[in-house]
């Protein structure tokens, strides 16, 4: 292939590629319709009695509810999770829907497990670097790159 053609191929994906974030960044309100910690530790008043998502970190479990704390932009809130008896452990991430209440009180319609404990993320993250290795072990034991034409071949046997 020529060299003007794969240079109008990088930058056609270039041009490509710098479109979708443009695109990204102006439909992100539509995507997300529901504040996040930024929004509600400044307007928290205005979100009263609206539904919300919300992603965070337990910090406390009880029998009440769980306090978690919810993060974004760095900006940090903690937020009472009322109407749940969700099997979480301190340390592990939610997702909750529900209604805003005034006092920094979530009432839970659904409240989604994501990691039950700080290990959970440790093990979910262990388990892909093994598959990893042992799929390019495996690629590697059949495969070979030739460094002449910088090409993959197949290994004989």
């Amino acid at each position: 292939m020529r060299v003007w053609v794969r240079a109008v191929i990088v930058v056609v994906l270039c041009v490509t590629l710098g479109g979708l974030f443009v695109h990204a960044e102006i439909t992100e309100d539509e995507l997300s319709p529901y504040p996040d910690a930024a929004d509600l530790s400044t307007g928290y008043e205005s979100y009263v009695g609206q539904q919300l998502m919300v992603f965070g970190t337990v910090t406390e479990t009880g029998d009440g509810g769980i306090d978690i704390r919810v993060e974004s932009d760095g900006t940090a809130i903690t937020l009472r999770v009322t109407e749940t008896n969700t099997a979480v452990e301190s340390g592990g991430v939610v997702q909750v829907y529900g209604t805003l209440e005034p006092e920094q009180t979530i009432a839970a319609e659904r409240v989604e497990v994501v990691n039950s404990s700080r290990w959970a993320e440790f093990y979910k993250y262990g388990a892909s670097a093994i598959g990893a290795f042992g799929f390019l072990l495996l690629f590697f034991r059949y495969w070979r790159i030739d460094r002449d034409t910088w090409t993959l071949e197949a290994r004989d046997g």
